[in-house]
């Protein structure tokens, strides 16, 4: 499978995971996939409760469900607003909230 058809795939995957599951203190959710693996990060602003752990959570088990070979990692990170996220990010967003 080409590098094109996993970006797609992995794309398609955290588009699908997030539904529904987007709390309003989210302000960036990037993903990408690298040594065969899954990541994803999603940024918060404020606090960071056990139940937006859990959601990341969710979202990791249903986009691995999509690649069984890999696996996945979802990290949660507190960058409050104003400061910029756009350094730590991964390769593709998938979920930027207007601010």
């Amino acid at each position: 499978m080409s590098t094109e058809d996993i970006t797609r795939r992995l794309l398609l995957a955290m588009q699908t995971a997030l539904l529904g599951r987007i709390s309003p203190n989210i302000r960036a959710i990037s993903c990408e996939f690298e040594g065969g693996d899954v990541k994803m990060k999603a940024v918060f602003d404020g606090p960071i409760s056990d139940v937006d752990r859990e959601m990341m959570d969710e979202v990791g088990t249903e986009v691995a469900s999509h690649f069984e070979e890999a696996s996945v990692e979802a990290e949660c990170v507190r960058l409050d607003a104003p400061q910029t996220y756009r350094d730590c990010m991964l390769a593709w967003y998938v979920y930027l909230r207007k601010e």
